[in-house]
C-alpha cells in the first residue's frame, strides 16, 4: 500500500482515501488559509504509517470534517491490518490441511 505524507508524517493510505484526503484540502484551502494546516497535530503514526493515536483538537482550529475523516482512516487501516492476518492463518490452515491429506 503506498504512503502519503500528511502533517510531515509517513501514512498508509489507498488512492481513494487519497483523493478524498485531497478533496478536504482542497475544500478549506483559500488565499488566506491552507487547507492542510488542518491536519497538524492531531494524530500520530506507527513506522509502517498507521495511525495509532488520534488527538482531540485542542490548541488549533480544524473542522469537524477532517476528525472524522481521520477517525475512518484510522478505522479502515486497522480492519485492512485484521483482514491480511486472517487471511495469513487461513492460507496457513489450508497449507497444514494439505499435508496431513497427504500423511
Amino acid at each position: 500500500m503506498p504512503y502519503q505524507i500528511i502533517d510531515n508524517k509517513k501514512v498508509e493510505m489507498t488512492g481513494d482515501e487519497w483523493s478524498m484526503y485531497k478533496s478536504i484540502v482542497d475544500s478549506y484551502t483559500t488565499e488566506t488559509n491552507n487547507g492542510e494546516d488542518l491536519f497538524i497535530d492531531l494524530f500520530e503514526v506507527d513506522k509502517n504509517g498507521v495511525i495509532t493515536f488520534l488527538r482531540p483538537p485542542s490548541k488549533r482550529h480544524t473542522s469537524l470534517e477532517v476528525f472524522l475523516f481521520l477517525m475512518a482512516l484510522m478505522q479502515q487501516q486497522h480492519i485492512r491490518m485484521m483482514y491480511a492476518r486472517v487471511d495469513d492463518v487461513c492460507q496457513q490452515m489450508k497449507k497444514k490441511i494439505k499435508e496431513l491429506d497427504k500423511k
